[in-house]
């Protein structure tokens, strides 16, 4: 049976909706991942395109108009599968599918979709309604598919319910983002090692595996670590609102004390079938009873006496408080660290909420006054935390702002001295441009034309990947660039072709051994410029 709201700590809610999703049938988390699946994966997909440019106008708008549908597609099972939880803590049966429920439910989660996206930035910049803004939708989703009245009466109860212990919102808040919090670290460590680990296992070498730190540095690797998280997460945070709001409704309706006589309920039709059984085994025949009055009084008692003395009937008596002496160490070190994560946690909740009362009793909130204007807006302490907040940030702004520009420092003076062209592990961003191209002449210059013809070609792939054409990695191959171009810069044809000719010409007389004149080394300086060129016109375009 669901608690009364009043008996409820945050920890305590939270707890009980761990149990709630633990106790829910597969079914009932699927109906949430049917809707949320195709949405984080649409997100996604639209996030890489934007990122990778040219996309057209109406195929833009197209896919925008796409990820509106799967919101409300989400929104409606995400109602569903609030809707089955609501119903599990009822005790409630389920109700069959028809024509009006179906329109209720879309025409209401797509109304409520819309302006979640307005509502929601609006509320956490005016920070002190941003709780009850999402308790308000959280509850509207519980109440969405539980509802037989008119949607706008659901919404109207769904804003009654998100008005209960402001105070305990605020708590919950706090908790659910720590926790999240927590879940992403995870999730990102799980996404890390995943490809290495699947390389050790079963030898395949994929794309993630080989790119090494490029893998975790790539902008789309942040998004799928929030719709990881989101779709792992978003469930426990629908189950604490759903529990939420049950108990606000059954502190008017009783709706938890019904719930508990249904249990009552199944459960003396359970001992009706014991009495059954028992009484069965009460009608054996009358013979056992008349051996038994056969036999004299202080026999039976010696008798029973000795039976109850025997180790079958250890099982009645009490064990003791402390451990037994063979109990093993390490379960013994279990039990008292999970005792002090216990009182840790506790601990925390405690200290969490002396410090919002604390600071919502600077604030003056829920306290009435008369028309006198206030002494102090806020205490002074709290102004102090502020400054000191502030100065922290600035300083570690000063920080960054003077390691990057020690790094700045350091790439405009490249040692080349250090760098030889012959080396075999060398890459293209060991020097800026100009540096390769410095090599480059100074090769020409003692008559070395194959090392001129590496220095122009590492000095056209410093250019690239300064410009973002090209991710330079020393795992990488030449035919890995050519084909990553090729990707990167769909609207320069000629400028690809340009580069695929330069990688065979390196090719052949780096690897090749073939001889380079000095109108080969001219020839390829003249392709690398025209190269950039035709990809700055095309980007500008």
């Amino acid at each position: 049976m669901a608690r009364p709201l009043g008996e409820s700590g945050p920890l305590e809610l939270l707890e009980d909706a761990a149990h709630l999703l633990r106790r829910a049938p597969f079914d009932t988390l699927l109906c949430h991942w049917i809707g949320s699946v195709p949405l984080a994966l649409a997100l996604l997909v639209f996030w890489n395109q934007l990122t990778h440019p040219p996309v057209a106008d109406l195929a833009c708008a197209a896919e925008s108009l796409g990820l509106a549908l799967l919101l409300i597609w989400m929104a409606c099972w995400r109602a569903v599968f609030a809707g089955r939880l609501h119903r599990q803590l009822s005790g409630t049966p389920e109700r069959v599918w028809d024509r009006r429920r179906v329109w209720r439910l879309v025409s209401n989660q797509a109304f409520l979709a819309g302006t979640k996206l307005v509502m929601l930035p609006l509320s956490l910049a005016a920070v002190y309604p941003f709780v009850r803004v999402v308790a308000f939708y959280r509850n509207a989703t519980v109440l969405a598919d539980t509802e037989e009245a008119d949607p706008l009466q659901a919404i109207s109860r769904a804003g009654r319910l998100s008005g209960i212990d402001k105070f305990q919102g605020w708590l919950l808040q706090a908790l659910l983002l720590l926790l999240s919090l927590v879940a992403m670290l995870n999730v990102a460590m799980v996404l890390i090692v995943l490809p290495q680990l699947v390389k050790m296992l079963t030898g395949y070498e994929s794309a993630f595996s080989r790119a090494g730190e490029n893998y975790v540095e790539n902008r789309l690797f942040l998004l799928l670590v929030l719709a990881a998280t989101w779709l792992v997460f978003d469930p426990f945070v629908q189950a604490v609102y759903c529990l939420r709001c049950f108990q606000g409704e059954s502190a008017g309706t009783g709706d938890d004390l019904r719930a508990g006589l249904r249990r009552v309920r199944a459960a003396m039709a359970k001992g009706a079938v014991a009495a059954a059984v028992a009484l069965a085994l009460a009608a054996l025949p009358v013979r056992v009873a008349r051996a038994a009055d056969s036999v004299s009084q202080g026999d039976l008692e010696r008798a029973v006496r000795q039976t109850m003395q025997s180790p079958e009937y250890n099982w009645r008596i009490r064990p003791p408080a402390t451990a037994a002496p063979g109990t093993p160490w390490i379960l013994l070190a279990t039990d008292r660290a999970i005792a002090a994560a216990q009182s840790a946690l506790k601990w925390m909740g405690r200290m969490i909420a002396k410090l919002l009362r604390w600071v919502f009793g600077g604030l003056g909130l829920g306290q009435v006054r008369g028309g006198r204007v206030p002494a102090a807006a806020l205490h002074w302490s709290v102004w102090a935390m502020i400054g000191l907040a502030l100065a922290m940030a600035g300083w570690v702004m000063w920080r960054a702002r003077r390691l990057r520009r020690g790094k700045a420092r350091t790439a405009a003076r490249p040692s080349a001295a250090a760098v030889k062209l012959d080396d075999e592990g060398l890459t293209a961003d060991r020097l800026p441009e100009a540096g390769w191209l410095e090599m480059a002449e100074r090769a020409m210059a003692e008559g070395n034309l194959r090392l001129a013809l590496r220095a122009f070609y590492l000095a056209n792939l410093a250019w690239l990947g300064r410009q973002e054409f090209l991710g330079i990695h020393p795992g990488k191959t030449n035919r890995e660039f050519e084909m990553e171009l090729r990707r990167r810069a769909r609207e320069a044809p000629e400028a690809r072709e340009l580069f695929s000719v330069n990688v065979r010409a390196f090719e052949r007389a780096w690897y090749g051994m073939h001889e380079v004149f000095q109108e080969d080394a001219e020839r390829f300086r003249q392709r690398a410029e025209e190269i950039k060129t035709r990809l700055s016109a095309g980007a500008a375009a």
